[in-house]
């Protein structure tokens, strides 16, 4: 009975902390192109980002690390890092280190520059660091640009991250 009632707890701690959907609503009419980041909202580690671009008009699910290669557009390759003094590991999907490290992480950050669509022109908008503070990391959840504002928002109950931006 004991050992139910620990693995039984060990299943709610996992569940509870699972790494949430991440959701990218670009209802602008320019492309995103930036550093998408999750990491562990207890320790910082452990760490997981890449390089990620999001058309003009598209919407985005990325469900999990593991799975993100379905999202259109796809995340091919995550940067993993699991102890500070480690370097990165270059992980694609699918991978049991990144459904290990999505047990632990949360969707951070969005560092991102808006572009004219189609090009890699930037708008006179300023970056935009859009995310939750995690781990000493200063970012903001609403930005009002020149050419686009967005708001970035976390929502516990259901352990979802969605960021939306849109033309001013």
């Amino acid at each position: 009975m004991k050992k139910l009632i620990f693995l039984f707890a060990l299943f709610t701690g996992f569940v509870s902390f699972a790494q949430g959907p991440l959701h990218i609503y670009n209802y602008s009419s320019y492309d995103l192109s930036g550093r998408l980041y999750a990491n562990s909202p207890s320790n910082c580690l452990p760490e997981v980002f890449t390089i990620y671009s999001v058309p003009a008009g598209q919407m985005v699910d990325i469900k999990s690390f593991n799975t993100s290669n379905l999202s259109n557009p796809p995340v091919n390759t995550w940067g993993v890092r699991t102890s500070p003094a480690g370097g990165t590991t270059s992980v694609s999907p699918p991978s049991g280190l990144l459904v290990t490290v999505g047990n632990f992480a949360r969707w951070n950050f969005y560092w991102f520059k808006t572009r004219y669509a189609g090009t890699s022109t930037p708008t006179p908008d300023p970056d935009f660091n859009m995310g939750s503070n995690l781990c000493g990391i200063s970012s903001v959840d609403y930005v009002h640009g020149v050419v686009t504002q967005a708001k970035w928002y976390y929502e516990p109950s259901t352990n979802e991250t969605t960021l939306i931006v849109e033309d001013i």
